[in-house]
């Protein structure tokens, strides 16, 4: 009866961390510091569109961007970037934000973590594919 008991014990409890294990790896997300992402997936994209004159991972990576500014600055980047999408020079962005807000943001925020939309994560293999082409 112990034994039984025991087993059910250990069955249940393994069954358990499955479930926990699982629910952790559908909760998680890549997080990476700005600088990180902007070497990972900008710096690529940009090159994609200098190469190739293919802006759209570019334009896909630079319209998530301002959710990845500070609350007080997100209004500020989004303008910057809508602003240079409408012309057609995605590219410009970059410097024009790194112009207005790189000092601060590295005296501030350089190490934090940013969540990384999932629906890019694929860009940067993606990218590497169509250099090579």
């Amino acid at each position: 009866m112990k034994l039984r008991m025991m087993l059910s014990l250990l069955l249940f409890f393994s069954a358990l961390g499955i479930v926990l294990n699982a629910e952790k790896k559908a909760n998680s997300s890549v997080e990476m510091n700005l600088h990180d992402f902007m070497e990972d997936f900008t710096k690529p994209a940009t090159k994609l569109y200098d190469k190739k004159d293919n802006a759209d991972y570019l334009n896909k990576i630079l319209e998530k961007v301002p959710d990845m500014a500070p609350d007080d600055q997100k209004a500020e980047w989004k303008e910057i970037i809508d602003a240079k999408l409408a012309v057609g020079k995605p590219d410009e962005t970059c410097k024009s934000c790194h112009t207005k807000f790189k000092k601060e943001y590295k005296a501030k925020y350089r190490k934090k973590l940013i969540p990384i939309p999932e629906d890019l994560l694929g860009f940067p293999k993606e990218i590497k594919e169509l250099l090579k082409k």
